[in-house]
């Protein structure tokens, strides 16, 4: 939601570009905090198959919700990147070709 001038209607500009700043800089963290954990952990052999693990895992928590309430073509396109990433485990090709369904599948698909 855009931060709105008080009176005016116009957007606040420095009050959105300082939001955006800090969800970079909170992602940022997460993902150097969960690698540098990850560094310290990897020496334990039972938790090593769940660090392994955790990225694919952690993709599909977000994208099956999404799915669930997505169009036939977000579901086309995720079958696609999930039969491409099973198959090949060529993560630019699956994401691309996801891509290139919904952009180009998408509006004779819905």
């Amino acid at each position: 939601m855009p931060c709105y001038t008080k009176g005016t209607g116009m957007v606040d500009t420095h009050s959105t570009l300082v939001a955006i700043g800090m969800m970079a800089l909170v992602v940022y963290l997460t993902r150097a905090g969960g690698y540098f954990i990850g560094l310290q952990l990897r020496h334990i052999q039972g938790i090593k198959p769940i660090l392994e693990a955790l990225p694919g895992c952690a993709f599909m928590a977000i994208l099956v919700p999404a799915a669930r309430q997505g169009s036939v073509s977000e579901i086309i396109a995720l079958a696609c990147v999930m039969l491409i990433m099973w198959r090949t485990n060529h993560v630019v090709l699956a994401t691309g070709t996801g891509l290139a369904v919904l952009l180009l599948g998408g509006p004779y698909l819905d």
